[in-house]
């Protein structure tokens, strides 16, 4: 039996709501940033409505979602007579990126966008499996110096020069947010929530920290960071990864 999420019935549904953008959200994860960071962070830059929902019984929902894991969207058209799912984190933040207007103007410019978009998960599963999923304080303590040294340190490298090839504007491509600035605003909450800034800052990757800069400028975004829910989930990955 097909999966209601990949049911072919729903296409034409999907792809008329696809290209509305007065739809409403819910983001279903655990009450941490985590996988759930970056699509809570571009629904905010939308302006739209959008609801963060902690499974009650995660156990039981387990089995209903497609692959068994989180965050699952679920977009409801403004008059409430149609509703969509997507799963997977990297599905959903393009399939937002692309509703919104943050994955370029064009093919080229959704290239380019999608090249710094991969290289920054890279990175971020680099972190996942060399460094929270270890236990042992030890091990954890030396995998952190070859992250720094295999992963960090060329990503800051190699970022730092493809934004100042863009002029230090803010913005890997053109002169608009896009999805990757997004996920790289993220990543280096990530990397200062580890190291503090002894690899990045104002002051040692200019480039990159005038993408932090303008995303903080961002209304809807500076928005939800202010309130008590954003603030909460910050506290719960602080407890449960390290950093906010």
């Amino acid at each position: 039996m097909v999966h209601a999420y990949f049911d072919p019935a729903q296409a034409a549904a999907f792809n008329a709501l696809a290209a509305k953008k007065d739809s409403t959200f819910e983001i279903k994860y655990f009450n941490i940033h985590g996988l759930g960071g970056v699509s809570r962070t571009l629904l905010a830059i939308s302006g739209n409505k959008f609801t963060s929902i902690n499974p009650e019984d995660w156990a039981s929902e387990k089995p209903l979602a497609p692959f068994g894991v989180m965050p699952l969207l679920t977009e409801t058209s403004a008059d409430g007579k149609t509703t969509i799912q997507i799963a997977e984190s990297d599905a959903i933040e393009r399939y937002l990126a692309r509703k919104f207007g943050l994955l370029g103007s064009d093919a080229f410019e959704e290239v380019l966008v999608n090249t710094f978009v991969s290289n920054n998960h890279s990175l971020v599963n680099a972190f996942a499996g060399k460094y929270f999923a270890v236990k042992d304080p030890e091990l954890k303590a030396a995998n952190m110096e070859l992250l720094i040294t295999n992963n960090i340190a060329p990503w800051i490298k190699y970022h730092e020069q493809h934004l100042a090839a863009n002029g230090s504007n803010g913005h890997y491509v053109g002169n608009k947010v896009s999805l990757a600035d997004v996920t790289t605003d993220l990543l280096l909450g990530l990397i200062q929530g580890v190291t503090g800034e002894k690899l990045v800052s104002k002051s040692k990757t200019p480039a990159m920290w005038e993408v932090r800069e303008k995303m903080n400028k961002i209304k809807g975004l500076s928005a939800w960071k202010q309130t008590k829910e954003f603030k909460t989930l910050s506290e719960k990955n602080f407890a449960a990864l390290g950093f906010y």
